[in-house]
């Protein structure tokens, strides 16, 4: 077990398939028990990214819809979600 701290950026590649998606989806593949560290932020910013890969069409309706899920359930449920200072967001 490791530990490894995602931004959105890295993230979204979990959710839509892009350059990187593989290695992502191996991280944070739940048999392997790494922990995931994603800042308070990251909820917002990778619906964010989603919605734009739509807005793009990138991605369908369903896809988003399903993509959307998926993440909001990961991030309740798998993600340890660090809160950061308003400084330090700033």
């Amino acid at each position: 077990m490791s530990l490894y701290f995602f931004d959105s950026s890295a993230l979204v590649k979990r959710y839509v398939r892009e350059h990187g998606s593989d290695w992502v989806l191996h991280l944070t593949n739940p048999a392997l028990s790494h922990e995931i560290l994603v800042a308070s932020i990251t909820g917002v910013e990778v619906i964010s990214a989603l919605a734009r890969q739509r807005r793009s069409r990138n991605l369908s309706g369903i896809d988003l819809s399903l993509a959307l899920a998926l993440f909001r359930s990961d991030f309740v449920n798998e993600y340890r979600i660090l809160e950061l200072s308003p400084p330090v967001l700033s």
